[in-house]
Formats: C-alpha cells, structure tokens, sequence
C-alpha cells in the first residue's frame, strides 16, 4: 500500500512534468473549443437561408457565401492553431526554465525580422481576405485581374487561380491585384 508521503515525494520529483503535461492538455483543450467554436459559425452561416437578389439565385449566392465563409474559417482555424501553441510552448520553455520574457523578447524582433523579410506575403494574404470578405471575384467568375483574363477557379487568401481562354492556369498572387473587372459582378 502506498503512503501520503510516498506519492507527495512522487510528485514534488515529477511536478515540472505533471504541470508541463498539464499545459499541454489545456491547450489541447482550448485549441479544440475554439476549432468546435469556428466550426459552429461557419456550419451556421453556411446553412442559413440567402434571400437572393433580383440578379441571382439562392443557390449561387448560397455557394458564394459558403466559399467564402469556408475560406475565412480556415484562416481563423489557423491563426488559433498557431497562437494557442505558440502560447503552451512559451510556458512549457518557463516551465523548463527558460527566461519567458527574453523569449517574448527575442520572438517580437524575430517577427519584425520576418514580417519586412516577407511583406510581400503578407500583403497577399490581407489583399486575399479583403477580396473574399467583400466578395470581389468568386468561382466561376470572368475578369479581367490586368494581365490575365479568364474564368476564376479558385480563390485563396493567398492566391486566386484563373484559367484564360487558351486552357492555361494562372497563379495570381493577391498581392500584386491592383484592379479587378468582374464581368459576373452585375448577375448577382
């Protein structure tokens, strides 16, 4: 039979490990919350009823909006995925004894370090979600993006793909999209 001061011994010997696993598991715990959380909100706004307008159907506007809505709530997925374990890495390092606030420290000149190095993704990613939250071009779309005209086949937060009347698919960057003549536009 095993006694109090046996099992406190235990655990005053394993408690950097038992508090580490305890991060992890409440980080695993947050990260499924808010996944569950974005999941919810886009099944909602997915399955909700679109009035359409004069120029459209309810089944165009309906994928248009579920598209678009997919697009953001990865986006959202993603950026939680990395926060919450960018947050149970630093206390696992405090946990382990590392200095957390010449980690933070590092990290934020790291990052501004990064973000010049890599504006230009950066402004494709903010290009592409205002494209897809004001609903600029969607799937199936003709435009005109200056140097490339064709059928929209994918948008990204990133990068939307057109293919031009020769069958050739283009990578646009979002970034590098100064104008964008939708033909589709005055159908919905």
């Amino acid at each position: 039979m095993t006694t109090w001061t046996e099992v406190t011994a235990f655990l005053g010997s394993n408690a950097t490990v038992f508090r580490i696993l305890a991060i992890l598991f409440g980080a695993a715990i947050v990260r499924l919350i808010v996944v569950m959380t974005i999941n919810r909100v886009i099944a909602r706004v997915v399955a909700e009823d679109v009035t359409p307008s004069p120029r459209t159907t309810a089944k165009t506007q309906n994928a248009r909006l579920a598209g678009r809505t997919q697009t953001l709530g990865s986006v959202l997925q993603s950026f939680a995925n990395w926060a919450v374990g960018a947050v149970a890495l630093i206390l696992v390092l405090g946990e382990l004894g590392f200095e957390i606030t010449a980690i933070v420290a590092s990290l934020g000149i790291l990052g501004a370090g990064i973000a010049l190095g890599a504006q230009d993704v950066i402004r494709d990613i903010f290009n592409g979600i205002f494209m897809v939250f004001e609903d600029q071009v969607g799937v199936g779309d003709k435009v005109d993006l200056g140097d490339v005209k064709g059928v929209v086949e994918e948008v990204t937060i990133r990068i939307t793909k057109v293919r031009d009347a020769k069958g050739v698919l283009w990578f646009v960057r979002n970034g590098q999209i100064q104008r964008v003549a939708n033909f589709d536009h005055k159908r919905r």
